[in-house]
């Protein structure tokens, strides 16, 4: 029997309940440098992986913050288990665009089908062939491939070009293509300081042919009206993906966030300094610090939650985001990440010493923010010139918005 999509409230409650478990697993997801099985089964259980899925495949067909918010109530407990999470529940969001033969290979086989990426094009070589194309490459940073039943890959193809790649016109353009996970070689090349439960390995295939359908145009799913999924007519299937994808990557960084700030706090209302023998919590220095940490944490909850709110409305209206509307939410993005960052390194600072010891889960929120803060979605300094760009009455480097 399918279940009826449960209220808001509900499945971020459901998401909630799950941040002990999380935390507790938190050690042997690092450890073993993927998300641990029962992990993967957790989220089956309490239905999140249904988010987005649309509703003729027995999914939720939620609006767009609710894959934001409950990766950010996940990354309280685990920081890879959000983000996989988010990589994974991105696909949701994105699959209905694709033709509707695209839906049924994946979750007409498969209601629960999990759908992986490395959504990176220069690495795609792309030959035509009858009924579709031959796929060649070498990818990294597919995370969660370990849980992928299918994965979502980039490539450049010639015949879109005359400006729809980055680089100006008359170059190749990108293309994403959605192939089986078994038909992978997978390299395990994840050996890093931050994120190491995600499992981010490398992937690769020779010559695999996908259908004609199983692929689309990176500049198909740039929103609008006019976007429509042959399986369901919800307005969070016609929001762009490039203008609001780094709140993805931006939402886990928040959770790790709120999750070490709320530790600390709870921390601090009964530490005493072993150095001075006071209570730390009285220390104005640290007052100071926290009433920082907080504020940027809000300021990043509040600029993201209204940049998915505002494409909702438009999409309501009947109108298409412009690429001024996408450059500001991609730079709101990356500038609640950055302040979210911020916010982690003065509880970090703030925690002193005992932030060093390995059973001291701070150690490893600094390091996972850290390593989450790299992503080129999220860097200010690529979003934030964007922005400008246009605000100037310039071109966009990224031809793709």
């Amino acid at each position: 029997m399918v279940e009826a999509m449960p209220p808001r409230a509900e499945i971020l409650e459901r998401a909630r309940g799950l941040i002990p478990a999380l935390k507790a697993r938190a050690g042997e997801t690092e450890r073993i440098r993927r998300i641990p099985d029962a992990t993967i089964q957790d989220l089956h259980d309490t239905g999140i992986w249904k988010i987005v899925r649309p509703a003729k495949y027995g999914g939720w067909e939620t609006d767009f913050g609710v894959m934001v918010e409950v990766a950010t109530e996940l990354a309280r407990g685990c920081a890879s288990t959000s983000w996989v999470f988010t990589n994974i529940i991105s696909h949701n969001w994105m699959l209905p665009m694709w033709p509707v033969e695209a839906h049924e290979a994946v979750w007409g086989e498969n209601p629960n089908a999990l759908i992986g990426s490395s959504l990176i094009y220069p690495p795609g070589r792309i030959e035509e062939t009858d009924g579709g194309y031959l796929l060649s490459g070498r990818w990294p940073y597919s995370s969660g491939i370990d849980a992928s039943d299918w994965v979502m890959l980039g490539g450049m193809d010639p015949a879109l070009g005359d400006g729809d790649a980055p680089g100006g016109a008359g170059k190749s353009g990108p293309r994403m293509f959605v192939v089986r996970a078994a038909d992978l070689e997978v390299f395990d090349t994840w050996h890093v300081s931050g994120l190491a439960g995600t499992g981010s390995k490398d992937v690769a295939c020779d010559k695999l042919f996908v259908p004609d359908y199983m692929t689309l145009a990176a500049r198909d799913t740039r929103g609008g009206p006019h976007q429509v999924s042959a399986s369901s007519d919800a307005d969070v299937y016609k929001l762009p993906v490039m203008g609001l994808f780094a709140h993805f990557l931006a939402c886990p960084v928040l959770g790790m966030a709120q999750g070490a700030y709320d530790d600390y706090v709870e921390t601090l209302r009964e530490q005493v300094s072993i150095y001075s023998n006071t209570r730390v919590g009285d220390h104005v220095t640290i007052q100071i610090k926290i009433a920082e940490a907080g504020a940027l944490i809000d300021t990043g909850r509040s600029i993201m939650k209204e940049s998915w709110l505002e494409a909702h409305r438009l999409i309501a209206a009947g109108e298409t985001p412009t690429v001024a509307h996408k450059t500001r939410w991609r730079r709101d993005a990356a500038y609640a990440a950055q302040g979210c960052v911020r916010a982690l390194d003065l509880v970090y600072d703030a925690c002193g010493g005992t932030a060093n010891y390995l059973d001291n889960e701070l150690q490893r929120r600094f390091r996972d923010i850290h390593a989450a803060a790299h992503q080129i979605q999220i860097k200010f300094e690529i979003n934030g010139p964007e922005f400008s760009r246009v605000a100037l009455g310039l071109e966009p480097l990224n031809r793709n918005l």
